[in-house]
């Protein structure tokens, strides 16, 4: 047999030429591999990244409508899928969490305990632009225990144990004014609004801006 193309002679049992590579009548051809792609052929096969206009920005956060608690007893127990934030009694630890099942437990990360709290304070940090308001760490501060950070326009929700409880929001140099709460199953619910006071043709004094704390309603709190 000799091949169709260039007329040598192809051997008994081969399927291809051995001069020219091609196939032998009847045995199909394999399909030849694709050029590498060009510069402009790279361009169009790849689609674009989308560029972060502002790299390592927080996401702005989504506003969720307020839902109850529900009451098991002395228990107060958030949705599921709502954050939360504990001080564990036991080792003291402050963790930021999501409920994930309908029980009446928060357990901490650490020690692994779970404890049952009598209600929960929403707190709403107010938002402002202004790069000295956004860059100061501010806390919450309940019956004089640091109860961790708040972040700019952002809100939390801390659960307590039923019985009074002093709330109040700052620094290290300064600090709110003082609000009274009594938790229990018929008022297991309180919230805040934290707000930084911006004055837009003056200076901040020696220990910052002005802050105040104030009671509102807590379908008030959004995105908790």
């Amino acid at each position: 047999m000799n091949c169709v193309k260039c007329g040598n002679p192809v051997a008994e049992g081969n399927n291809y030429c051995m001069i020219c590579g091609t196939p032998v009548a009847g045995v199909p051809a394999q399909a030849a591999p694709a050029p590498a792609p060009g510069p402009a052929q790279d361009a169009a096969a790849i689609p674009p990244v989308e560029i972060n206009p502002q790299p390592g920005a927080k996401p702005e956060p989504v506003e969720i409508p307020y839902a109850p608690p529900v009451m098991e007893g002395n228990n107060c127990i958030i949705p599921v899928g709502r954050s939360f934030r504990i001080r564990c009694p036991d080792c003291g630890h402050i963790s930021d969490d999501i409920k994930r099942d309908t029980s009446a437990g928060y357990p901490c990360p650490v020690c692994k305990k779970a404890y049952a709290y009598g209600g929960q304070l929403l707190l709403y940090r107010m938002g402002s632009f202004h790069p000295l308001i956004m860059a100061v760490p501010y806390n919450i501060f309940i019956d004089g225990v640091d109860y961790g950070v708040t972040t700019n326009h952002s809100s939390l929700r801390i659960m307590l144990s039923s019985g009074p409880h002093i709330v109040c929001c700052g620094n290290m140099y300064k600090k709110t004014n003082q609000f009274q709460i009594v938790v229990s199953p018929e008022f297991n619910s309180f919230g805040f609004k934290f707000n930084i006071i911006y004055r837009p043709f003056g200076l901040p004094s020696d220990h910052g801006f002005p802050i105040e704390l104030k009671s509102c309603a807590p379908q008030e709190v959004p995105y908790i």
